[in-house]
C-alpha cells in the first residue's frame, strides 16, 4: 500500500486520543468521531500533512487499521497506546 498524506489531530480533553484525516480535509465537516466519542468534539492540530506508511511500524497503534479506516470511512481515531515512561522526580 501507499504512502497516505494526512492530517493529525489531537484531543483537547484527552491527550492520548488522536484522529487522522486525508490532508486538507477541514474536519470541522466531519461528524462521525463527535458522534462516537465526544472528546473529538475539540481538537487541536497535531501534525499536517504526515506521510503515513500503512505497512510502518508506528509505536502504539495499529497502522493497518488506521489505513483501513481512513479510505473506507475518510477519518481515523486511534489511541496511544504505548507506556509512557515514569517520570522522575
Amino acid at each position: 500500500m501507499n504512502q497516505l498524506s494526512v492530517d493529525l489531530y489531537q484531543s483537547a480533553t484527552n491527550p492520548d486520543k488522536f484522529l487522522a484525516i486525508p490532508a486538507g480535509v477541514d474536519p470541522g465537516e466531519l461528524t462521525g468521531p463527535m458522534v462516537f466519542d465526544k472528546d473529538y468534539a475539540e481538537i487541536i492540530r497535531y501534525q499536517e500533512a504526515f506521510q503515513f506508511d500503512p505497512s510502518e511500524s508506528y509505536e502504539g497503534v495499529n497502522a493497518a487499521k488506521i489505513a483501513a479506516d481512513i479510505l473506507t470511512l475518510k477519518w481515523a481515531m486511534y489511541r496511544r497506546t504505548a507506556p509512557r515512561k515514569p517520570s522522575k522526580g
